[in-house]
């Protein structure tokens, strides 16, 4: 079962391989693009929808990662970690006041 889901995973990336070639052929009109002051110069069409489609593939690839979710949670818990220490001072602190008020 294992080595027909790789045929499958292969033969869909040589499928998606041969229609990328293809869209290439087909869309090769150069086209200028200008983004505000940055002006590219003139490549095909299907190198700026393939750019673009891969652009979208790796940033999403680095968000489904969780590296802003990781982020987040050491950020927590460097925030907890030193109101952890405040707070076991401060009961330190205390318990020496209420030794002294004892005594």
């Amino acid at each position: 079962m294992k080595k027909l889901g790789q045929l499958l995973s292969g033969l869909f990336l040589i499928l998606v391989f041969i229609a990328a070639i293809t869209f290439s052929n087909i869309n090769s009109t150069p086209v200028n693009i200008s983004f505000g002051r940055w002006e590219f110069q003139a490549v095909p069409v299907s190198v700026w929808i393939i750019a673009a489609f891969v652009t979208g593939g790796c940033l999403g690839l680095v968000l489904g990662l969780g590296i802003w979710r990781n982020f987040r949670s050491k950020s927590k818990i460097k925030r907890l970690i030193k109101q952890l220490a405040e707070s076991q001072q401060e009961v330190s602190q205390l318990r020496t006041i209420s030794m002294k008020n004892i005594q």
